[in-house]
């Protein structure tokens, strides 16, 4: 939405001389989708017009910020649309040494001295942070509704403006996520940029070649300071490592078996048989496996890391490998490099390039597309860069679907995605998809050609959730459409915790598929994770449930006909919602066995990496995790872990939680 459509055409403090602060882009995926402008009394009152378009979503947010001489807010007011489009009315106060606030997450009284950080946050109230945490005498903070936040600086640069150079000083805030987030502040305290190569805030009057230099930059801090904590995480044993008297996961037969023995050296599996039978080597480093699982390193096939510590998360939580189905190619392929060198600790990636058409509704990419001669030529591009497949995404052109297939194919590149708007799932299957992310693209199949049009919007979650639970799984064409993914062995990536979130949420309620592990967070991550989903009304909510349960009952479908399935989160905590996505299937009906195929050999297969990965097997990888309890028994006990391994280096899941911020699992 233009931003003048926002904020009116005059001066918003009715009454005041206001001063221009600055005016702002926001980007995503280096795109232009919105704008960000704050205004000053100069005298502590601050409003922020913030709003940006992602594929339909996106916030239309106006804040009132009055600070104190301390830099804590005194008053503060949010009103307008969240990401989600819901209505916001977000209030604090500070009065008589007492903090008073509600908001869509919560409401609460709190201490006077602590910083209130609002849950409708953007780049200026980071801003505005910083100062105040510049301010205080320890540089330190309490905030609200809770945690601590620390600023130090990350050095200085000269940038070119409009009016010429200028200074920007990075600072690096701790306390609120999973690692530090930077911030480019002016001499005078004023914000220049914020973000990363996939959200970022940058002031207008910034040359052209200034932001990307600061993103540089402190991408440089940042990784020093992540390449230092790693090389305290991970442990490459000596000789051998011998699990003894373990139950393990076979996921070539499906089953589990207990009392078995796996031998480690050398970075693979060098044995593994019943442990009467399979003795350790008399110098091997011997781990105690009664009482406790042993599986194979786990897959999540729908990720897109965004920071460092996303790897530490993925490890922590047995996720050995993923798959990234949209990212900066550039980016992603040096944090994968740092991965793979043991530089930096986290899983093996899988990349997957994705592709869209231009337009207001494009998705988070570079590359778009909109003849037959760029869409080759971007297939070809994300080939040359050796990535194994492409996905496509929702506002292409359906006449450039076969076209992209074709030359992905072509050149041996799989081929996956959403269903572009104007076509079906089974259109799109026919056309000559290998496999389809994201389960709301089954119903919206039978939804008719209004609705298809308009499934590069919010409505390919709405329609969903108005009109699944009415959709009768024991028709023909039901049957028909199962019948041809089953005999063409399309792949499906369901995302259910996505689905389950963005159908099933509530006002001020942890989004399921991290309730799990929510009292576990940072407390500003928890508090972010509380997520309303797209409902807006009671009746809605009980309506969107009925759709979502008529969801788990096709993945029942799917998989009992033998459509392959893979697990996948597309979450923004890294891997920590894949134990509740593997509890989902088993919800549906899949058995606990079942389920974690899903997310071991099943994915390997996939992913083309069968023959290292994916099975504990002599010769394979040794990529593991071992777990307290029986998720036989209990899918939910993957948590529990208390080793993983990755190509033979060990890590305690509990040291990489506590350094991202995690309290130990719960064992």
């Amino acid at each position: 939405m233009i931003l003048a459509a926002l904020i009116g055409a005059g001066a918003w403090l009715t009454g005041t001389a206001v001063r221009a602060d600055g005016d702002y882009t926001v980007t995503i995926a280096g795109q232009t989708r919105g704008a960000m402008t704050v205004r000053s009394d100069g005298a502590g009152v601050r409003e922020i017009a913030y709003s940006y378009v992602d594929r339909g979503r996106g916030p239309e947010t106006r804040t009132r910020l009055r600070t104190g001489a301390d830099g804590l807010p005194v008053e503060l007011g949010v009103t307008g649309l969240g990401y989600f489009k819901t209505p916001v009315d977000e209030r604090a106060t500070s009065k008589d040494g007492a903090v008073t606030w509600t908001s869509a997450a919560d409401e609460g009284t709190g201490n006077a001295g602590a910083y209130y950080l609002p849950y409708e946050f953007n780049a200026e109230i980071s801003a505005s942070l910083a100062r105040a945490l510049l301010a205080a005498p320890s540089r330190t903070l309490a905030l609200l509704p809770g945690g601590r936040a620390r600023i130090e600086s990350g050095g200085e640069r000269t940038v070119q403006t409009a009016s010429g150079p200028a200074t920007a000083t990075l600072y690096l805030v701790d306390g609120l996520g999973f690692s530090a987030s930077p911030i480019w502040l002016d001499a005078k305290g004023e914000l220049l940029f914020e973000g990363g190569s996939w959200v970022a805030v940058a002031r207008t009057d910034l040359a052209a070649e200034a932001a990307p230099a600061l993103l540089s930059a402190q991408d440089a801090v940042l990784r020093e300071r992540a390449v230092a904590a790693a090389r305290s995480l991970g442990r490459r044993p000596a000789g051998s490592v011998a699990f003894q008297d373990v139950t393990l996961y076979d996921a070539v037969k499906g089953v589990f078996r207990s009392g078995m023995t796996v031998v480690v050296e050398g970075g693979r599996i060098r044995a593994v048989g019943p442990a009467s039978s399979t003795p350790a080597p008399r110098d091997a480093e011997r781990i105690d496996g009664r009482g406790r699982t042993l599986v194979p390193g786990l897959f999540d096939m729908h990720v897109h890391i965004a920071q460092d510590s996303d790897g530490l998360i993925d490890i922590a939580s047995g996720v050995t490998s993923v798959r990234d189905l949209a990212n900066d190619p550039d980016d992603l392929g040096r944090r994968k490099a740092a991965f793979d060198r043991g530089e930096l600790v986290g899983p093996r990636i899988f990349m997957a390039g994705i592709i869209d058409g231009v337009g207001p509704l494009a998705g988070p990419t570079k590359a778009l597309v909109d003849t037959p001669e760029n869409a080759r030529a971007t297939v070809a591009d994300w080939a040359r860069r050796g990535y194994p497949q492409v996905k496509l995404y929702s506002s292409l052109k359906p006449e450039l679907v076969p076209v992209l297939i074709e030359e992905a194919h072509r050149r041996g590149l799989r081929v996956s995605g959403h269903v572009p708007a104007g076509m079906t799932m089974e259109q799109a299957v026919r056309a000559g998809y290998d496999e389809v992310q994201h389960a709301n693209f089954w119903m919206l199949n039978f939804m008719g050609p209004e609705v298809a049009a308009k499934t590069n919007s919010p409505v390919r979650f709405t329609a969903v959730g108005e009109k699944g639970a009415g959709l009768d799984l024991a028709s023909p064409e039901v049957k028909a459409f199962v019948e041809l993914l089953a005999t063409r062995r399309i792949v499906v990536d369901p995302t259910m915790g996505a689905m389950e979130d963005v159908l099933t949420g509530r006002p001020r309620r942890i989004a399921p598929s991290l309730a799990a592990v929510a009292d576990r967070l940072p407390s500003t991550v928890r508090r972010g994770a509380a997520a309303p989903g797209f409902a807006k009304t009671d009746a809605e909510r009980a309506r969107y449930g009925q759709s979502y349960g008529r969801l788990l009952e096709m993945l029942k479908l799917l998989h009992d006909r033998g459509v392959p399935v893979v697990a996948g989160t597309d979450s923004g905590a890294a891997s920590l919602a894949l134990f509740h996505e593997l509890e989902l299937y088993v919800q549906a009906g899949l058995t606990p066995a079942q389920a974690l195929r899903t997310a071991t050999l099943g994915a390997a297969q996939v992913a083309g990496a069968a023959d290292r990965l994916g099975s504990i097997e002599v010769g394979k990888a040794a990529d593991l995790l071992l777990v307290e309890g029986d998720p036989e028994r209990d899918i939910g006990d993957l948590r529990k872990g208390v080793l993983v391994m990755k190509d033979g280096v060990i890590f305690e899941p509990d040291a990489l939680y506590r350094a991202v911020g995690i309290a130990p699992s719960k064992r």
